[in-house]
This record gives structure tokens, C-alpha cells and sequence, in this order.
């Protein structure tokens, strides 16, 4: 991971995916117990985003996965196990050499 932060760009950038989602991704299932309108009680699953992409995001700072085939650029989302969630402030790279 390169970050790129100075007065003219607030860009991080990563190798590949793999580099993003480690930045990105808390790897722990949350479960919590919703009731839904029927009264029937079940099971909600999830995962957080670390402090640092939330702190990231909340300060505009974009993020490029220099991988021209990169599956979450293309989707604009992470997944753990079975949880999709969407990511914010990707931007597609270039071919630019940092």
C-alpha cells in the first residue's frame, strides 16, 4: 500500500485486492437477533470495516487498486464469507506508475 497525501491528492493506493481488503475488512462475523413484524425472531449476520478505512472515508481520502482486473473495483463491494457489503471512494487506475 502506497499513501499519496499531500496538498494536491488524498489518494491511497494497493496492489491488488487482496491488499485492499486486509486495509478494509474486520474478519469477524457479527450476529445479532432482529424481530421482524410477525414477532418471529432471527438472526442478522454482518461484519465491520476497520477504524482506519471508516477514518479514510469519513476524510474523503479515494483509494485505487492498481490491478487493471480488480474484482472489488469492479463491483464496488468486499465480502466475508457470505456478507457483501459495498466500499466507498474506489477510483479506477490507470496504468500509472507511482
Amino acid at each position: 500500500m502506497e499513501n499519496i497525501n499531500n496538498e494536491n491528492t488524498n489518494i491511497m493506493y494497493f496492489n491488488n485486492d487482496d491488499d485492499f481488503y486486509k486495509f478494509c475488512v474486520v474478519p469477524n462475523v457479527i450476529i445479532s437477533q432482529e424481530v421482524d413484524d410477525n414477532g418471529q425472531t432471527y438472526n442478522v449476520f454482518t461484519f465491520n470495516f476497520t477504524d482506519t478505512y471508516n477514518s479514510c472515508v469519513k476524510d474523503g481520502k479515494k483509494f485505487i487498486i492498481k490491478d487493471q482486473n480488480s474484482r472489488i473495483f469492479k463491483n464496488k463491494k468486499v465480502s466475508y464469507k457470505t456478507i457483501t457489503k459495498p466500499v466507498e471512494n474506489l477510483e479506477p487506475y490507470f496504468g500509472i506508475d507511482i
